[in-house]
């Protein structure tokens, strides 16, 4: 890539130990603006983005039949359009192909899907932290589907959700927006933190 864009890029990737963006001392993408929007996308298009880019912060959950994405914490903007939503959240399905399906048990799905739905209608309606304990249910109950760790599984959303709601104690909902980016960059990505806690629940 050329140009002013291309110089920028050029200055703004450090190549090792992997290529990755040189975040600011704020911890934001270079090419995040102030009004939270992408100048790659701004200036080269869509289809210009990296695919750590295209994908972050986006999870997804695999059922028999559908696929549902959801955004993740970790971008800041995402977690203030999560946490300040005045509405319950939902996830996006996207039907898969035939030859995409996992093979999971019709029953366990089933089971598992009633429970999670019984968990969302157990939350508040309203509030950033009734949004932030949806969110946690969303992402980390289904992949119990792969592990059958079910009961570690809710532990962990229960554990998340009040050392989250322990740190913000109230104070502003930009506070709780930088304290739920921070356990998502630091643990969410990460397989091992991820897994430890986990074990520890």
């Amino acid at each position: 890539m050329g140009g002013a864009l291309g110089d920028k890029l050029k200055r703004c990737i450090e190549m090792s130990p992997v290529p990755h963006f040189i975040l600011s001392a704020r911890e934001r993408c270079p090419f995040l603006t102030d009004q939270n929007l992408c100048e790659i996308i701004l200036q080269a298009g869509e289809d210009s983005l990296c695919q750590i880019c295209a994908d972050h912060p986006r999870f997804r959950n695999y059922w028999s039949d559908r696929i549902e994405l959801g955004l993740g914490l970790a971008c800041e903007e995402a977690a203030r359009l999560i946490l300040t939503s005045p509405h319950r959240l939902r996830l996006i399905p996207v039907s898969v192909e035939e030859d995409e399906q996992p093979e999971i048990p019709a029953e366990e799905e089933s089971a598992l899907l009633r429970f999670r739905d019984q968990l969302l209608a157990s939350v508040a309606e309203t509030g950033p932290l009734a949004r932030l304990r949806e969110y946690l249910i969303y992402r980390h109950l289904a992949d119990a589907l792969y592990d059958g760790r079910i009961a570690e599984r809710v532990r962990l959303v229960d554990r998340v959700f009040k050392q989250i709601a322990g740190a913000w104690n109230g104070q502003s909902v930009s506070d709780l927006i930088e304290i739920a980016r921070a356990f998502s960059n630091e643990v969410e990505y990460d397989d091992e933190k991820l897994e430890q806690l986990l074990t520890e629940a």
